[in-house]
């Protein structure tokens, strides 16, 4: 058993433990830190049902890094960081048989460090929404309802060429290390990517909002935004990996666009 397989939170929550053990007997589980911290946030009894599934004994998940610390890593080093099969993160929490009782309550250094992680999530889903407000800017071609301008939007940003010219006029914020250049990035890059992705995903949540993002998010609005945030994240982990579980056809239908030659669980 070689292959790492990135599962998402549909897939998690929406398959019967034999079907994730079973996978278990194939390939490496591995989720998104970003997941797990976020799984730790449900209700009792969902965060247990979802640790029940994996199989027992030690390590039976493997964390992965964020993909911000991927691209930092390729900025650094100028090429791309690899499969984040890679990148393993460690964590104060143990994946044991504590996790996956309802009854588990985390220590106040866990929570605080939930709690940080969290943080983090909320300050991505804020840049992301920055990114959905100006994606009319992006692409003024676009009519909302218009199904065909919609696709041809997703064909350009699917289209290497047309994603690294736009990749091309990016710039690093002030005071930070300068993208790598153009002509070394491709599509096993994390920060190729996640511009791909995160652009698709903005596009769906504008024209969600049909081009009307309000000023201030409701609590479900963001937790919505969350959701998003971190489904694209599994996305680009996916990608990278080359094999990708998900229950969501949204993420399935871009799978197959992405990466044709990859492994698809559903």
């Amino acid at each position: 058993m070689t292959d790492s397989i990135i599962l998402d939170k549909s897939f998690l929550q929406g398959s019967k433990t034999a079907a994730i053990r079973s996978l278990a007997q194939s390939h490496r589980l591995a989720v998104s830190d970003a997941l797990f911290y976020e799984l730790l946030t449900c209700a009792a009894p969902v965060r247990a049902r979802c640790f029940a599934k994996f199989p027992p004994g030690p390590g039976p998940v493997e964390l992965v890094s964020h993909v911000g610390t991927l691209m930092k890593i390729e900025i650094e080093t100028q090429r791309p960081a690899g499969k984040p099969s890679t990148h393993r993160e460690t964590t104060t929490f143990a994946f044991n048989a504590r996790l996956t009782s309802p009854d588990y309550t985390l220590t106040r250094t866990q929570q605080a460090t939930v709690q940080e992680e969290m943080d983090q999530l909320r300050q991505s889903v804020v840049r992301f929404i920055g990114r959905v407000k100006i994606t009319g800017e992006l692409f003024p071609s676009l009519r909302i309802g218009n199904n065909d301008d919609r696709l041809e939007i997703e064909r350009l940003i699917l289209t290497p060429a047309d994603l690294l010219r736009f990749y091309g006029s990016l710039k690093a914020p002030s005071g930070e290390k300068p993208f790598p250049p153009t002509e070394l990035v491709s599509e096993e890059w994390a920060i190729y990517r996640h511009l791909q992705i995160e652009l698709l995903f903005a596009l769906d949540v504008y024209i969600r909002y049909h081009g009307n993002i309000p000023k201030t998010l409701s609590p479900v609005a963001f937790e919505k935004m969350e959701h998003d945030v971190l489904d694209a994240q599994g996305l680009v982990l996916g990608c990278l990996e080359g094999c990708f579980a998900t229950r969501e056809n949204k993420l399935k239908r871009w799978w197959r666009m992405l990466c044709p030659n990859g492994q698809l669980f559903e």
